[in-house]
């Protein structure tokens, strides 16, 4: 091995007991890969050593679209686990309003919300606001507003945001707008939760509609009930 850290093809191809051909084959299949190391164009010599033990265990060797799969799957567990973390934080740091706040964050979302279109950098601090609204929070609005229903506008608002990212032409190619659609879609969770604990303690509409729903079957169809009686 003419380097401690990298392989040509050919001291690879050595060290599998394969023909070149078939590294360049495994290097295409991204079961290798080619990095420049101190001037020096070769194989990794761990992602080597690796493939070989790979080789000689019971199990086959990986495909590239076995990677790509694993790789996706382990993408959208980080995205799950975001989401999780980022409702458990929520809820330790409310946004413990003031009177004269809530009416004031009220009558602003109300405006927003008859607007129908944001710019997606207006939408980053609705997200901090969904995500940290509390019952507690809720109770401090319906007080101010004297809405009985003080969550609805922030939950409509929260889905009428998460309906315009995803309509958005470059949605579907911009990581940025998917991950601020991802963002919303935890914060509509956080809300929910806030707005069912207030419902069974203050007794809103939410514990009426609980009545005919099982809360283990609590879904989309229930919310979209609530938001049509607005």
């Amino acid at each position: 091995m003419s380097h401690t850290n990298i392989m040509s093809q050919a001291e690879a191809a050595s060290f599998l007991g394969v023909t070149e051909r078939t590294v360049r084959n495994y290097i295409k299949k991204g079961l290798l890969s080619k990095h420049k190391i101190s001037g020096k164009t070769g194989i990794p010599s761990e992602e080597v050593v690796s493939l070989s033990e790979d080789m000689n265990s019971s199990m086959p060797v990986v495909s590239r679209s076995e990677i790509v799969r694993l790789r996706a799957k382990v993408r959208r567990l980080e995205s799950h686990m975001e989401a999780v973390l980022s409702i458990l934080d929520a809820k330790d740091s409310p946004l413990a309003l003031s009177q004269a706040y809530a009416k004031d964050l009220y009558e602003f979302c109300q405006g927003h919300l008859k607007r129908g279109s944001w710019d997606p950098a207006e939408i980053g601090p609705w997200v901090e606001i969904f995500d940290r609204i509390s019952e507690d929070d809720l109770l401090t609005l319906q007080k101010a507003s004297s809405d009985p229903h003080p969550w609805r506008p922030f939950l409509k608002l929260c889905v009428a945001m998460m309906s315009f990212v995803v309509g958005l032409p470059e949605y579907s190619t911009s990581l940025e707008m998917q991950t601020l659609h991802r963002k919303l879609v935890s914060s509509r969770r956080r809300l929910r939760v806030s707005s069912f604990i207030y419902g069974e303690i203050h007794g809103d509409l939410t514990k009426e509609l609980l009545n005919e729903f099982p809360v283990s079957s609590t879904n989309d169809v229930l919310f979209r009930k609530i938001l049509k009686n607005g």
